[in-house]
């Protein structure tokens, strides 16, 4: 039932990647990943299925894009076969060698939804709570852990998912964490998630926020991204009193954001060099 449902879904978004809102991050009927996680759907079953509606509604075979989630994961699954070190960064052929920071704090405060970024936050309460979180929200904490702005080991986050997951899969999830950090299988630029402004665009009436902090339900729209920027008055009013109620922000994401990009730069510049006495 819930495939049928999901393959109608696609049917209705013209088989393309439906435009995210705050329901699109919410638990639903129509997302299939812990079912194939468990053996519930097989996933040759699922590519039959969609190609069987596709052709039915267009009449002529899907286009290998459809299809790239499932190949990806297969394909993760292949290197996690070959590889068993693949959920590990020291003896990793595949991952490059990054010098990346400690912090128990970072690292709790990150796991535990309190990091003074109501979006993130939202998004690692829902996955402790409920254990599914959207690919896009899994992007978000994902970069700002590693790359974007904490710049503290992918196997953390890992290991996180790993723990909270109905879907974890293995090799899935260190691929995936792998190239999420900018560790392998960059082919391109990574986009980096913005821990404030790729909620807003998403969540512009702040629903999906709200539902799991709901330190900040209270404040104006205006301020639900970023509360520590309401004037004092009304954090008071609104019993969510930055530092108090609710916890500062753990950095600064703007200049952690440049910092960890003159880091990558520096990374960059040191294997070009390598690569030139090799």
């Amino acid at each position: 039932l819930r495939l049928e449902k999901g393959l109608q879904q696609m049917i209705i978004n013209d088989f393309c990647e439906p435009h995210l809102t705050a329901s699109s991050l919410m638990p639903s009927e129509i997302h299939l990943s812990p079912y194939l996680r468990l053996g519930c759907l097989s996933p040759r079953l699922f590519y039959q299925r969609i190609t069987q509606e596709y052709i039915k509604a267009k009449t002529s075979n899907p286009p290998q894009k459809i299809f790239n989630k499932l190949l990806w994961r297969e394909f993760f699954f292949t290197v996690g076969s070959q590889l068993p070190e693949s959920p590990e960064m020291v003896n990793n052929p595949l991952s490059l060698q990054i010098p990346w920071e400690e912090s128990a704090e970072y690292l709790e405060r990150w796991k535990q939804g309190m990091t003074g970024f109501p979006w993130i936050d939202a998004i690692m309460r829902q996955l402790r709570s409920e254990g599914w979180i959207h690919d896009v929200a899994r992007r978000a904490v994902g970069s700002f852990l590693t790359r974007g702005c904490l710049w503290i080991n992918w196997e953390e986050g890992f290991k996180v998912f790993d723990e909270f997951q109905l879907d974890a899969e293995r090799s899935l999830n260190s691929g995936n964490w792998l190239w999420l950090s900018g560790s392998t299988y960059v082919r391109e630029h990574i986009p980096w998630l913005c821990p404030v402004e790729v909620g807003k665009k998403i969540d512009p009436t702040g629903e999906y926020v709200r539902r799991y902090v709901p330190e900040v339900r209270n404040l104006p729209t205006e301020y639900v991204f970023e509360p520590w920027l309401a004037p004092r008055d009304l954090q008071m009013s609104c019993c969510c009193v930055i530092g108090q109620d609710y916890p500062s922000p753990i950095v600064d994401h703007v200049q952690q954001r440049a910092i960890c990009v003159q880091r990558l730069r520096d990374l960059a510049f040191s294997l070009t060099a390598a690569d030139k006495f090799i």
